[in-house]
């Protein structure tokens, strides 16, 4: 791995979450259906929810549903402003996920910014990453980087800037707690990562190649400060969905481990609008997106990669990032997958 660059690395990452494709040409609905599933942190927390219905039984599923935190007083989801949106798919749903922006001993920039967009055909979806560092218009604020909106405005102000950017309605908010993915590595006893190049953190160094993370080192491995913010986000988003692939390859939700399980559910909140029964119903359409089609995608930024630009502020390339907004919109995201291959998210291994 050591001897791979980190643009290979990359184009690696990509070609296998399209996944192999055999001589001929197959067209673009088989080559769909071969990009790699792979559960991200909102949607892989929820599913926890949908393997108790089965594994653990409802009363047990209900409980963990109430024990999820609930953030209340997010205006932009109230029903009158959720009312005004008229555009994409009817049946469709897009979910917020970001960070907490709450990391221990942190000395660097943090943000977690994705669009969790499920299909209104309710078997397929797309995950979409937008750089916390991206320098947007922000209502009322003047252009400022993402990760600034959430300080000063919170999860609506949030939400009313990507809408206005993406044109994309918001139907729901998640934040995952990093301070509490130690607690859920430890109880699944470790998992592995694929880091594409070398970084020292925290008196932990992180090899180019395949690491096994502990609840000693999973948290200098999020905090990462010595990437860029581009790249620390890809990596943070490589461990969630490195623990969320675990438990769904061991069959935690059918075997109803508690101890993986409560960790999961407490390092996640969801705004006051999601009930019990919401959660639940959402858990199983996630559910249905490790056996379909699920794309991964990042938007992309004129300035800046992985390893360099520092924390500096990035700036999106509206051109091609359009394409992705009208592709969330017509619910066809693994197509803009396609097309574009170079903005696949690069994927924990499977």
């Amino acid at each position: 791995m050591s001897d791979i660059s980190v643009e290979d690395f990359y184009t690696k990452q990509a070609a296998e979450a399209r996944g192999p494709e055999p001589p001929g040409s197959p067209g673009p609905k088989k080559k769909r259906r071969r990009l790699k599933v792979i559960l991200i942190a909102s949607g892989a927390s929820l599913v926890v929810l949908a393997g108790l219905v089965v594994g653990g039984g409802a009363l047990y599923a209900n409980h963990l549903a109430t024990s999820v935190h609930r953030i209340p007083g997010i205006v932009a989801l109230d029903a009158k402003n959720q009312a005004a949106w008229s555009g994409g798919v009817p049946g469709s749903m897009t979910v917020l996920l970001t960070d907490t922006q709450v990391i221990p001993r942190n000395d660097s920039a943090t943000g977690l910014i994705e669009l969790l967009h499920l299909n209104a055909s309710g078997h397929s979806g797309a995950v979409v990453s937008i750089p916390a560092n991206a320098v947007v218009r922000v209502p009322g604020h003047g252009r400022m980087e993402l990760s600034v909106v959430l300080k000063i405005g919170g999860p609506s102000l949030l939400i009313e800037t990507l809408e206005r950017l993406t044109d994309v309605r918001i139907n729901h908010y998640s934040a995952i707690d990093f301070a509490s993915l130690p607690d859920v590595v430890g109880a699944l006893r470790g998992v592995d990562v694929d880091v594409p190049y070398t970084t020292t953190t925290g008196g932990f160094t992180f090899h180019a190649g395949i690491n096994g993370l502990n609840a000693a080192d999973a948290l200098a491995y999020a905090r990462q400060p010595a990437v860029s913010e581009i790249g620390r986000e890809e990596l943070q988003e490589n461990l969630v969905r490195a623990i969320l692939d675990k438990i769904a390859a061991k069959r935690y939700f059918v075997a109803t481990n508690f101890r993986v399980l409560d960790a999961v559910v407490a390092a996640l909140s969801v705004d006051s609008n999601f009930s019990n029964g919401q959660l639940e119903q959402l858990a199983l359409r996630l559910g249905d997106l490790r056996g379909r089609d699920g794309t991964f995608v990042d938007a992309q930024v004129l300035n800046g990669s992985p390893t360099s630009g520092d924390d500096q502020p990035v700036h999106l390339n509206n051109q091609l990032d359009r394409k992705l907004w009208q592709a969330i919109l017509d619910d066809s995201v693994a197509r803009f997958a396609q097309q574009y291959p170079f903005t696949i998210t690069p994927g924990a291994p499977g």
